[in-house]
């Protein structure tokens, strides 16, 4: 049976069988699915990860005030779960929106950080002395393996900030689509162009991009930022 909006994992994939004119109810469940049943669910979730990451500044994966955490005397590094983020749930930082203030001063003194690359970060602020010597930390970065770096903080600050999310994944029948409504039909139009490449169906695959062209012409500017940075990061 199609589903009309769908919003769940089982319900993209009953909406793709639909679409695609593919005889039968499909498969009720991903537990247990073979064959054909089993690749449609592939598909309906490998379209859900592409078109969380076609932009790395989808404001749909921007969580805002997601970051706040107290700095350490003496601590340099600090890893997402320390900045009060559950693992695994960091995609990119936003970097130029990091401020600190000095907690027993509280927010009324807080000021903007200075983000720089980690070769120059390195190089400049954490070499020799600087890596113990304690400072009013200004100028901080994003390690390889996303830990935040700062010089050496000298007393207690608090940090702010905003961070994307990573790309969710469907691996259970109810899980939720986190897109904006408006898009939850491109998961299935992309999906029906999987299945149209592999069984060879032109026509399916000519609505698949249509709708999914639609869609995003029509939703990409509200959901992109107006002014876009360089990079996620930005």
């Amino acid at each position: 049976m199609s589903v009309l909006n769908p919003t769940t994992f089982l319900e993209f994939t009953q909406r793709l069988l639909s679409e695609c004119g593919i005889p039968g109810s499909g498969h009720s469940a991903l537990s247990g699915a073979t064959g054909q049943s089993q690749m449609l669910f592939q598909w309906v979730a490998q379209a859900y990860s592409e078109i969380q990451t076609k932009h790395p500044d989808w404001k749909f994966m921007l969580v805002k005030a997601g970051v706040s955490f107290a700095t350490v005397a003496g601590q340099v590094e600090y890893t997402p779960t320390q900045a009060g983020i559950a693992l695994g749930t960091v995609g990119d930082w936003r970097v130029n929106t990091f401020r600190r203030y000095l907690t027993a001063s509280g927010q009324s003194a807080e000021v903007r950080m200075t983000y720089k690359d980690y070769d120059t970060w390195r190089d400049g602020y954490y070499i020799g002395s600087l890596r113990t010597t304690q400072v009013d930390p200004i100028v901080f970065t994003v390690a390889p393996d996303k830990n935040l770096m700062l010089q050496c903080p000298l007393v207690g600050y608090t940090i702010t900030g905003e961070y994307y999310r990573s790309p969710e994944v469907f691996d259970a029948d109810g899980d939720v689509s986190i897109l904006p409504t408006e898009l939850n039909l491109a998961i299935v139009y992309q999906a029906m162009m999987y299945y149209a490449q592999y069984e060879s169906a032109p026509e399916i695959f000519e609505r698949g991009e249509s709708g999914y062209n639609k869609l995003m012409k029509r939703f990409e500017k509200k959901w992109l930022p107006t002014i876009r940075g360089a990079g996620s990061l930005a």
